[in-house]
């Protein structure tokens, strides 16, 4: 199997992607190089090919101290946002590079831009490749846990319970690739090719990710493909 395209940026580009959404998407009006920071972190966060799956925990709300102390229980509730991307398509790669131009625009190397934009217009003609990262405001346990987790799956463990489900076919996860140093989170490789035809077409209706590894959060988010057209092309 042919290395998945990885692009090596600085590390504080995970801390980028907390940034709250736009409430509107501009991603098909204006090219990406034009997109502002908000847009850009939308497609990655709320669009057709990134969207988030949210966990919380409340265990901390409980307790007879805490009643008892009358202290608000709202500072307790911890959210994680899991955020589930297309890294195979376009417009997240785009938003992953312009994010990176506009963080780093005193100081980006042109070699480090003319990598930027080359991963921004890389064609993934053999794979569909799906990252997971997770993320919060806050420090807690249940954060912890789940980036912790990530780095301990394996191929393996997700080889019968981890697929993209399209109309009533399914493809099982072909390779796992915890996290890297590059801060775009864990990679689920899926082939893009069954039979010799892609596995999503225009006329698909929606396609499912799931992954329920024993004793791990299961991750299921669903995408509408008819959504997922981009400069007149079906990206994912």
């Amino acid at each position: 199997m042919k290395p998945v395209c990885r692009v090596f940026v600085i590390s504080l580009f995970a801390s980028m992607l907390a940034y709250p959404p736009a409430l509107s998407a501009q991603w098909n009006k204006k090219p990406y190089t034009e997109w502002s920071e908000k847009e850009a972190t939308k497609v990655l966060n709320d669009s057709p090919w990134g969207q988030t799956q949210n966990l919380t925990d409340t265990l901390q709300m409980t307790g007879q101290a805490r009643v008892d102390s009358g202290q608000s229980r709202i500072a307790d509730v911890f959210n994680v946002n899991i955020r589930i991307r297309f890294l195979s398509a376009k417009p997240v790669r785009q938003a992953i590079s312009h994010l990176m131009e506009m963080k780093n625009r005193e100081t980006i190397s042109a070699q480090l831009a003319a990598k930027l934009k080359a991963f921004a217009a890389a064609d993934f003609p053999d794979y569909i490749v799906i990252t997971v990262t997770s993320e919060s405001d806050k420090a807690s346990a249940l954060l912890q846990q789940t980036q912790a987790a990530f780095y301990k799956l394996t191929t393996g463990e997700l080889k019968n319970n981890t697929y993209i489900l399209a109309g009533n076919q399914r493809i099982f996860i072909q390779e796992y690739q915890p996290p890297g140093k590059d801060g775009l989170g864990a990679r689920y490789i899926f082939p893009r090719l069954v039979d010799g035809k892609p596995f999503i077409t225009p006329e698909t209706g929606d396609v499912l990710f799931r992954s329920e590894p024993a004793g791990f959060t299961k991750l299921n988010m669903r995408y509408k493909v008819k959504d997922m057209m981009f400069d007149g092309k079906l990206e994912y």
